[in-house]
């Protein structure tokens, strides 16, 4: 590549489905440099990427893609859910009409899947919805209780969380496959409003691979 860089200047056109273009120019000051372009607006499904060079020098290109689905989309594409997850999360709200300063309570449940299969640490990541507050004495109480029993190996429990302003993180000891663990916590309503919660996920914290996800939900707080 080096002993190529003299005699590279070139500009290359990029195109997508005929319509959009980028164009990008490679000489010896920058030929060693990844240079990077992006199409917004793309149609999911196929796509024609057109690449035209006009100049001197051996170029080298990689086309990646991404996308993202509305929770409510996902149904249509089933080859793109596992048939299982490894680790599932549920989470669910014991109502999702309230008024301000009222609480709700939030059920988590996670299981690792798999016969035999374990995490020794695994992570809970629990979005907060806006305008609420958590009460985090009902979280801490869970903590508590983890110091105060004696935790031996294969008993799941719950070692600490963090607070980040958006979301709560639990952290796990000894998740076992089949034996699912479960808690509690509230949420306070500080002010009206139609919320979306975040979605919520967990996984082995050694092992990301090992992952769950939970849809986000409507709450409705009335003045």
């Amino acid at each position: 590549m080096r002993s190529g860089a003299d005699n590279t200047h070139a500009a290359v056109t990029i195109t997508f489905n005929g319509g959009q273009t980028r164009t990008v120019e490679v000489t010896p000051e920058n030929f060693d440099v990844v240079q990077q372009v992006s199409f917004s607006d793309v149609p999911l499904g196929e796509g024609v990427v057109g690449i035209t060079v006009e100049g001197e020098g051996s170029l080298m290109y990689q086309v990646t893609s991404s996308f993202y689905l509305p929770w409510e989309k996902i149904a249509a594409y089933p080859e793109l859910v596992e048939p299982q997850e490894a680790l599932t999360i549920d989470v669910a709200y014991d109502r999702t009409e309230l008024a301000v300063n009222e609480s709700v309570t939030v059920d988590v449940t996670v299981t690792l899947n798999g016969e035999g299969a374990y995490a020794k640490q695994a992570l809970i990541d629990l979005g907060i919805p806006p305008g609420f507050a958590v009460n985090g004495e009902d979280l801490a109480a869970l903590v508590a209780a983890y110091n105060q029993t004696a935790v031996t190996e294969g008993q799941s429990s719950i070692q600490r969380y963090e607070l980040t302003g958006r979301q709560i993180l639990v952290y796990l000891n000894n998740l076992s496959g089949g034996q699912p663990l479960s808690f509690s916590y509230r949420l306070t309503a500080q002010y009206p409003l139609r919320a979306q919660t975040p979605a919520s996920s967990a996984y082995d914290y050694y092992n990301p691979d090992v992952t769950g996800e939970k849809a986000p939900q409507v709450l409705v707080v009335e003045g």
